[in-house]
């Protein structure tokens, strides 16, 4: 047997495993569009409540800081 045979081998196996997993991953990504797109009607994502966005997340404006308070023995 020769080393050369072993290493196409090696490399059609390598190039076989990365092709399946551009292929799950882009199944992955097309079954959540599609999820998406399901809902997108009620305005709902997969995961069960509204889209928002990160800036909705974080609060309006800040309120004010209290100083902690001194350790009283």
């Amino acid at each position: 047997m020769y080393l050369s045979e072993d290493y196409v081998s090696h490399e059609l196996h390598r190039a076989a495993e990365q092709r399946m997993l551009r292929d799950l991953e882009r199944r992955r990504v097309i079954a959540e569009r599609a999820a998406e797109t399901a809902a997108a009607g009620d305005g709902v994502t997969d995961a069960g409540r509204l889209r928002r966005g990160i800036r909705a997340l974080l609060p309006r404006r800040l309120g004010p800081l209290t100083p902690p308070r001194p350790a009283t023995p």
